[in-house]
């Protein structure tokens, strides 16, 4: 009877766990646009091949995308900007969405336009464009 009453309890917990996982969503676009631009930000070129479509990594693999903006940025891997990054615009539609991101740091302010897809169930980033604020003057 006890062996029973685990197998009971085991397949309870096994129904659970799987509804959980089906029943969980992948972050938004947004989150998704804000942690791109986090991830610019903090200066974690990692984070920004994982969250870049093949489109934004240049052709290139892992340890060389990581390498090259190494370089580009003075051999930092991470550092902090210090930018306020907020979410202006988010435009979703069912395989594409278009996130517009305000950047502030004390320098200034910019917007940019962040497209990104959904691939594999999950979103990613393939085009990024900068645009000046116009809140800023120039």
């Amino acid at each position: 009877m006890p062996l029973v009453i685990a197998l009971g309890i085991v397949f309870v917990l096994l129904g659970f766990l799987f509804f959980a996982f089906v029943h969980e969503s992948p972050p938004a676009p947004a989150d998704v646009a804000v942690a791109y631009e986090r991830a610019w930000d903090l200066l974690d070129f990692s984070m920004l091949f994982d969250l870049s479509g093949a489109e934004l990594r240049d052709g290139m693999r892992r340890d060389a995308f990581i390498a090259a903006k190494r370089k580009a940025y003075g051999g930092h891997e991470h550092g902090e900007i210090g930018a306020t990054i907020e979410v202006d615009t988010a435009v979703t539609g069912h395989d594409t969405a278009l996130v517009v991101t305000r950047v502030a740091t004390p320098e200034g302010a910019v917007r940019n336009n962040v497209l990104l897809e959904r691939r594999a169930g999950s979103w990613v980033v393939v085009g990024y464009n900068l645009r000046p604020d116009p809140a800023q003057p120039v």
